[in-house]
């Protein structure tokens, strides 16, 4: 018959009193930072996202950059778009327009008069019942009866068609 039987002695109870205490005074100092760390990383977190979501907040509408966006109503509230998003302003029917450089139509409360002049100077007017950002024309197309259409840089397809009458402010932004 085999049998095996375990002699303890005393060289391995000597090993066992060092080592079994420290690993589990190891793996308590382990959990111990795990759980400091857990629960100090949100505050510190939290406070450096508050920090920086202020600094972001303050700095995007100061004053000098409120004067980056145009004000347009949706419904009860007011949404600021980029000047250098606009593609242009057209009127239809009485209504006056601002397209976005996604091709998203808002409706404005102004006239095209009246806007000509608080617009910034990249902003042309090229039909009277349209004003575009210079800016983003991707493509110009002069047409047989000495009209031009301008290709608009926008995500769905944009084409205005531009007035004989205001030819000469085409030619000098586009320098021929």
């Amino acid at each position: 018959m085999n049998t095996m039987s375990f002699f303890i002695g005393p060289q391995e109870i000597i090993l066992f009193l060092i080592i079994v205490p420290g690993v589990i005074i190891l793996l308590l100092i382990i959990a111990a930072i795990k759980y400091l760390n857990r629960n100090n990383r949100p505050k510190r977190v939290a406070k450096e996202l508050e920090k920086e979501f202020n600094k972001y907040q303050d700095s995007l509408f100061s004053e000098k950059n409120i004067k980056d966006y145009y004000p347009v109503k949706e419904g009860n509230k007011i949404t600021l778009i980029r000047f250098d998003e606009i593609v242009d302003f057209s009127t239809s029917n009485n209504y006056l327009f601002l397209t976005d450089v996604n091709g998203k139509d808002y409706l404005v409360d102004s006239n095209l008069m009246d806007l000509e002049a608080k617009l910034p100077k990249e902003f042309i007017r090229v039909h009277k019942s349209t004003i575009i950002n210079s800016k983003l024309i991707s493509e110009v197309k002069k047409l047989a009866n000495g009209r031009y259409d301008l290709v608009m840089k926008c995500e769905k397809p944009r084409v205005i068609q531009c007035s004989k009458n205001y030819n000469e402010k085409i030619k000098t932004i586009i320098d021929f």
